[in-house]
């Protein structure tokens, strides 16, 4: 899932989840739930993807992913 199609996604908590799982890890996603509201309010403030990650390391102490 990319960072960008998250807002139009019908479901959007899958959508998170499924971000989340690819940039982080599954066990993110079972292990901290809350990774995923916090990428859901970045996505609805119009964050930039590098921001929301920063946001993520800011409440959740996961690191910034590297860029592949």
């Amino acid at each position: 899932m990319k960072y960008d199609e998250i807002a139009n996604q019908p479901d959007y908590r899958a959508a998170c989840g499924l971000y989340v799982a690819e940039t982080y890890g599954e066990a993110v996603v079972h292990q901290l739930p809350t990774v995923l509201d916090t990428l859901w309010s970045s996505v609805l403030a119009g964050a930039t993807e590098e921001l929301a990650q920063r946001n993520i390391l800011s409440d959740h102490r996961l690191p910034v992913p590297e860029k592949k």
